[in-house]
């Protein structure tokens, strides 16, 4: 099962460093991607109490998952990389829900994050 871990956490990886773009403002892979990371940001600026601005938070965010996606896909980190990954996403999950915001993204990358680490593990 070990290649499977592999290429299902280079893969995760990757499309965590892919998906820092749209919290920056390119618009990728659609327009639609980028509106919501904007939305994201002025949440996470509100999150922060205002310490940080929109346009920080998204970078911030973006720092974050180029750093999780670089670990992910060096082995030697990846099972720690995906923990605080798992972590973080498990807050942001619980705030989603409080304040009524979309679900399905928060879902998706708990079970990426679960699936990774299970296989990982295995």
């Amino acid at each position: 099962m070990h290649p499977f871990g592999d290429f299902a956490s280079v893969t995760f990886g990757t499309l965590c460093i892919a998906s820092a773009l749209p919290f920056i403002g390119i618009p990728f892979p659609s327009r639609a991607w980028a509106i919501y990371y904007a939305d994201k940001n002025r949440w996470l600026s509100q999150l922060s109490g205002g310490r940080l601005t929109p346009k920080q938070a998204g970078y911030a965010s973006a720092l974050l998952r180029i750093g999780v996606g670089s670990c992910c896909i060096y082995q030697p980190t990846r099972v720690a990389a995906l923990l605080v990954n798992g972590a973080v996403v498990s807050r942001g999950t619980i705030l989603a829900y409080r304040d009524g915001r979309p679900m399905r993204p928060q879902w998706t990358m708990l079970g990426a994050v679960g699936l990774c680490l299970f296989l990982e593990l295995l």
